[in-house]
Order: C-alpha cells, then structure tokens, then sequence
C-alpha cells in the first residue's frame, strides 16, 4: 500500500514537498480493531516519488470475515495525509532575486559540497543514499530490498574520503553503524513478529470476551429458564398430589362398586334361578289360580242363597207377636 505523488513527472526540477500520513483499514464490526500504519515524515522528489508499505495486514485477517475488515466484498481504507512543506522550486535562468526562491539548507550544502570532490561516489549517488536512509523507519526493515539498498547506501557513504565533508569521527563511525545496521532487520523481524502475535492474542481477546459475554446472557436466561421449570414441577407435583389422593378415592369407590357389583350379579343370579323354577311351575300356578277363581264363584253363589235365606226369615219375624216360650 504506497502513496504516490500523482504527476510527478511534471513537476518543475528541483521540487520537494514533505509530507507526514498514514493508512487504517477499517474495522467495520469494531472501530476500535481497525489497523492503522503510521509513518513520520517522508520527503518526497525526483528520488522518491511514493512511500508506503509491503505489506500491511496479513491476507488471511483480510479475507477473515469474522474479523470485520471485510464486509459484503467492500474493505474501507482511510489515508490521512499532512503537508509539512509546500513545494520548493528553483527555476532554471532566474535572476538574482531570491525572494521567490526557497532557502538552502544543510543538506543542499553538504551535495554541493560533495559535487566539488574528486574521490567520492557521484552528487546524485550520495544525494540519493542520504534520502533513502532519511526516509526509511523501523516499519521499512522488514522489507529485504530496501535493507540491501540500505547496505549499499552506506557504502556509498563510506567511501568519502574527503575531510572537508566527513569528520575524521564521523568517517569512523560509518563501518560500526554498518554493522550495527546488520543486526536491525533481525530485531524488527522479532520485534513485528512479537507485535504481529500480541495483536492476534488481543483480537483473540476481544474474540473470546464477546464469546464469555454472550455466554454469560445465554447462562443468564438458562438460568432463569430452569427456575421457572422448578417452580412448574413443583407446581405440577402439588397437582399430581391431589391427583394421586382423587385417583386413591375413585380406586375406593370403584372397589366398593366392583364389590356390589359381585353381589348383584349372584343375587340376579339367584333371583333368576328361582325365577326359571317359578316360570316350570308357573303353569301348575295358573290352573290353580283358575280352579280357585271357579271355586270361589261357588262360594260366592252359595253365600248368596244363604244370605237370601237369612234376609228372608226377617219379615216374618218382625211381623209376628212371637214371644219367647217359657218352660
């Protein structure tokens, strides 16, 4: 991801501006994981026409869309870019008149100085070792190319040999920043790889706090869920209590039916056996029945005549002066 002065092939000879920016890949789930690369201060000309960076974010955490750069295929980057320094132009053929043209500073004097020399690496091989060291930071060690560039840059200052423009501790200082400089791509190496790995733990933090946040909810509710069942057994068993107690009386009176039941059932069944006896005699029955009802006419007739006969002794017995014979 790199920042590129747009048209610098137009730009009049001479031309510089220094700038300070970053790029953030957003994090669109959470703001606070967006992953930002910051640099300092980069100045940009006819060497260094854009900056930036190899690689920003691990290509598996992009493609991740759990981890939220990456949503609905749109990724958002934000570039936030500072001018430090318009641009500075000196025009070819220009009058004497500086007040339109941008103060020299030290490090004009010091190429101008190396352009007299006779036994040094060329003005723009300098000029162009001096800005890559200047422009490079820590994030840029990791990047194999520009290490070796690096080396070579400082050969390339090592090989003034002028003491008008070195210093006799300055000239001896090169070599053991040289080696010292061997040692950097290693130490940001680990330094990135640690960086690279405390960050995958705090996502991985972040991760499992939202993981044990949504846990805590949901053992919240289940929590809540299983008092609410506890309650309805205890519920549901004072229920089957009295169930049990109404089954227990309804087991009673059933018995006492069943019993009952027995009874009536040898009772109609005696009732009926005597009943089939009395059905086989039943005939016998009904001759008698009608000899009686016969034999109850004669009575009834016989009854009549001596009743007759009774009622017919009445007149001449009130009608006559029958007296009582004495002895």
């Amino acid at each position: 991801m790199y920042l590129d002065v747009a048209d610098s092939e137009t730009l009049p000879s001479g031309w510089s501006r220094k700038a300070k920016f970053s790029f953030t890949i957003v994090n669109q789930i959470d703001k606070k994981l967006s992953f930002t690369r910051d640099t300092l201060e980069i100045i940009f000309g006819r060497q260094i026409t854009n900056w930036g960076y190899h690689k920003v974010i691990p290509l598996k955490d992009l493609r991740d869309l759990r981890k939220g750069y990456l949503v609905e295929d749109t990724c958002i980057i934000e570039v936030d870019v500072t001018v430090l320094e318009d641009v500075a132009v000196e025009s070819q053929g220009s009058s004497k008149d500086t007040s339109n043209v941008a103060k020299e500073d030290p490090m004009n004097a010091f190429l101008a100085k190396i352009s007299s020399s006779k036994n040094i690496s060329s003005k723009e091989e300098v000029e162009e070792a001096l800005t890559l060291i200047e422009n490079t930071y820590p994030a840029n060690l990791n990047d194999p190319g520009r290490i070796s560039k690096i080396r070579n840059a400082f050969d390339v200052l090592s090989s003034l040999d002028d003491y008008y423009i070195l210093t006799v501790e300055q000239k001896a200082e090169l070599p053991t920043m040289k080696e010292k400089f061997n040692e950097l791509p290693e130490k940001a190496a680990t330094a990135t790889k640690d960086k690279n790995m405390c960050t995958n733990k705090e996502f991985v933090k972040v991760t499992l706090s939202r993981k044990l946040e949504r846990c805590l909810i949901e053992f919240k509710k289940a929590k809540e869920e299983t008092e609410r069942q506890e309650q309805s057994i205890v519920t549901l068993q004072l229920q089957a209590k009295v169930l049990l107690a109404q089954i227990e009386e309804a087991q009673k009176k059933k018995d006492n039916f069943s019993s009952k039941q027995k009874e009536m059932h040898k009772l109609s069944g005696d009732l009926k056996a005597e009943l089939d006896v009395l059905e086989k005699q039943w005939p016998e029955y009904e001759a008698k029945m009608k000899a009686a009802e016969e034999e109850e006419k004669k009575v009834s007739t016989e009854w009549h005549k001596m009743k007759q006969f009774v009622v017919s002794l009445k007149t001449p017995f009130y009608s006559s002066d029958l007296k009582p014979c004495s002895m």
